[in-house]
This record gives C-alpha cells, structure tokens and sequence, in this order.
C-alpha cells in the first residue's frame, strides 16, 4: 500500500510541475511583443476608368498592403500609367495591368484623329496617290476633276479641275498606320490597282470629299515637309489650254482676254453677242445690271441662253449676252 501511495505522489508531483511550466510559457508569450506584417505600396485605380480613356494623375492612387504576392504582375511605376490610354474597363481600387492599357507601338486609329475631324478614306489610284509614296504622317491637297456637264447643247458646266482641300493630313494607307511598312504591305500595296488612303478631315468639309469622289475624279497631291501654306485657286478649265499647234493662244480665247474693256474681265466680245463666264454669286440679274446697266433687262440674257429658271446657272458657265442695238 506503501510504495502504491509513493507513486501516486510521485506521479501528481511530476503533473503539477508540467503544469506550472505550461502556465509559465503562455504567460511569457503574452508578454512577448507581436510580429506585425510589413506593408507594401502599390498604385490601384482611384476611380472606375472606361475603356479608351487618357489616364491623368488624378486616377492613380497609392495604397498599403499586406500581400503583394497579389498584385506582382501590375504596373508600379506612375510614369508607365499616367498618359496611357486604357483598352478595358479598370475598376476603382484595381491594379494596373499592362494588358489592359494600350502601350507604344501598339496605334489604335481612333487616337490619331484630332477634335473636330474625322476619318474619312478615299479609293485612288496608284498615279493618283503619288505612285504609292504617300505614308502615313504625310500632308496632301486634294485636288478635284469634274468633267464637262451639258443640258442638250446648252453647257452647264465646263470641263474643270480645282483644289478642294489643303493640307489634309494622311492617317493611313490600306491598313498601315505607321511610316514604315513591313516587306509583305509593300509588295501587296504594289500589287493593287486601287489602293485606300485615310484622311484627317475637318467635319465640314466631309460632305465635299463625299460629293467630290461620287461625281468627279480625286487625286491626291504632296505636300512639302512643314509647309502649311495654301493658295486660293478659283479653279482651271479648258480654256486656260485652247492653243493653237505653234503654242500661241486660240484667237477665240485670245478676244475674251483682250475684250471686256468696260468693267469686268468675265466679258468677252462676239459677232452679235458677248459672253460671259459666270463666277460666284452671280444672278442674272446681276449679270444684266453689270453688262446693260439695267437689271430688268436679265430676260435678254435668259431667252438667249434659253434658261427656263434664272436662278439656276452654275459657276463657270459661259452665258451669251445679246447686244444691245
């Protein structure tokens, strides 16, 4: 019973003494300062940013985190961020994936176009694009042709050629929009009779571009580096050419230039008649007024010409004027 009782003592002993050990360690780690996790910064949208949308500083923000692991494949440099323009939706407090931001060399067309212009393209063909040497980056005039338009054996419209635009800037050729096309873009574009060049066009001016290459004939003239002067052509017709085979000037065109002595150089002398070559904003009321001194008499120059309507007569058409007796 002795040595029964001994062991149990012994055994209570040795618990206790586990015991007290145990309770000692956990107050020992109470009092053993906590290990604090080190925080890193990271850049993270401070708004939801659309797609297509120029980023500027005030949608980057930095914030700490505890984990960077998850943010190690975004962008952590603001100088790689702000000025770039986003391809997808980047969501308020979201990282900076480079898969997301549209990067150099990487052109979208939409972001070559300047306000208040649109892209436009137009067909030409290779003499009519400067034999394929138009690059993106290039400034042009476009130049128009209108051939000859007639009502029976009355012409309405002469045979003319004009500048329609100037300094038209060329955003792309077919689908190249840099200077430097591969080998394979340059032995296709070579290959095709017609050919597309994308323009930069004022929204004004769009309309014309449109009526110009459905009832006429566009060509496409270079423009030197850095010059964007521009002239102001009332545009040329066949009679800035009607030569005689020795080179000097038709007899006829040669009379309308030395006649019309009175007040205006649009009036020429004929056997019976003048002859007038309508320029902008005439009427023929106005016509009648300049050559007769009288704008009531229009109905002399309206039986001749066989106008049924005297408000329709287009620039550049050349209209008989009867003379007086």
């Amino acid at each position: 019973m002795k040595s029964s009782g001994s062991k149990i003592i012994i055994a209570s002993f040795i618990l206790a003494l586990l015991a007290a050990v145990t309770i000692f360690m956990y107050i020992q780690s109470l009092k053993s300062p906590k290990t604090v996790a080190k925080k890193t910064s990271v850049l993270v949208a401070a708004e939801t940013i659309q797609p297509r949308t120029l980023i500027d500083k005030s949608m980057v923000k930095e914030v700490q985190i505890s984990d960077s692991t998850l943010f190690g494949d975004y962008i952590n440099d603001s100088s790689k961020i702000i000025g770039k323009y986003t391809k997808e939706t980047i969501m308020k407090n979201e990282g900076f994936h480079k898969d997301k931001l549209i990067n150099e060399g990487e052109e979208e067309l939409s972001l070559k176009i300047s306000k208040d212009h649109r892209a436009i393209s137009v067909n030409v063909m290779g003499d009519a694009g400067v034999a394929y040497l138009i690059k993106p980056g290039d400034f042009v005039d476009i130049v128009v042709y209108l051939s000859e338009k007639s009502d029976g054996s009355k012409i309405t419209r002469p045979d003319v050629a004009k500048i329609l635009l100037q300094n038209i800037e060329v955003l792309a050729v077919n689908k190249q929009l840099d200077r430097e096309p591969n080998k394979d873009s340059k032995d296709a574009q070579k290959e095709q009779a017609v050919y597309l060049v994308t323009l930069s066009v004022e929204n004004k001016s769009l309309e014309k571009i449109v009526l110009a290459e459905s009832i006429g004939t566009i060509k496409l003239a270079l423009r030197p580096l850095k010059d964007d002067s521009t002239v102001d052509t009332g545009g040329t017709t066949w009679k800035e050419f009607d030569v005689n085979v020795d080179g000097s000037e038709n007899s006829q065109v040669n009379n309308e230039k030395n006649t019309g002595n009175n007040q205006n150089n649009n009036i020429s002398s004929k056997d019976g008649y003048t002859t007038y070559n309508v320029k902008r904003g005439d009427t023929l009321r106005k016509i009648s007024s300049q050559v007769y001194g009288d704008p009531s008499k229009y109905t002399l120059i309206k039986e001749a010409n066989n106008i049924n309507d005297e408000n329709t007569i287009v620039t550049g058409e050349v209209l008989k004027i009867p003379k007086l007796q």
